[in-house]
């Protein structure tokens, strides 16, 4: 199917993106994409979390939220999943399946779980 958006109002998107099927963004918090980012098929960008120190009701309402930003001519691979509070470097790429827990540096290839760094991307 489509591109799932949760409070699009907190979405922006820049030039030339193309996100492919099945992909949510969970925008709680604001979420930004930079121009000319390529993101695969089932990708999940989150930006809220469930409060762990509550319990009961308050779990259930209480939400941390952090933006998400991804930067200009990056690539997310299939199936990767970024979390809340998450600044992706401009010119990465996130290999399919990974998952980012932290920032991520500009110009670089990530892989894993959790995603780091195991090589320059290569440049022009």
């Amino acid at each position: 199917s489509g591109l799932v958006v949760y409070k699009p109002r907190n979405v922006t998107i820049g030039n030339n993106v193309s996100i492919n099927i099945n992909c949510t963004l969970q925008a709680h918090a604001p979420i930004t994409i930079g121009d000319f980012t390529l993101i695969a098929a089932n990708c999940l960008v989150i930006t809220a979390n469930h409060d762990l120190e509550k319990r009961g009701l308050d779990a259930f309402y209480t939400l941390e939220k952090r933006a998400v930003a991804i930067g200009s001519e990056c690539w997310l691979g299939t199936g990767v999943i970024v979390l809340p509070g998450v600044t992706i470097g401009d010119a990465t790429v996130v290999g399919a399946g990974s998952v980012v827990t932290h920032d991520l540096p500009s110009d670089k290839i990530c892989v894993g779980v959790p995603a780091r760094p195991v090589r320059n991307r290569p440049g022009p």
